[in-house]
């Protein structure tokens, strides 16, 4: 996986287990829905500020590889 998405797949890791653990069970779509939207409006200002600060570093690797890979 490319160093680009590491920190947005730690944050998907991350909600996966809250999701999991959450009772009553998931009944339906919706229910999926309006929890992961939760847990996306609730995690923690420090996990996007990373993500901004990130973007300069990511963007210019996305240029040097000309598209491709980055990690």
């Amino acid at each position: 996986m490319g160093i680009s998405l590491l920190h947005i797949y730690n944050s998907s890791k991350e909600s996966s287990k809250v999701l999991r653990v959450q009772r009553p069970p998931i009944r339906n779509i919706s229910d999926l829905r309006d929890r992961c939207l939760n847990i996306w409006y609730n995690l923690s200002p420090v996990i996007y500020q990373g993500l901004v600060a990130s973007m300069p570093r990511r963007v210019e690797a996305v240029l040097r590889s000309k598209g491709g890979p980055t990690g």
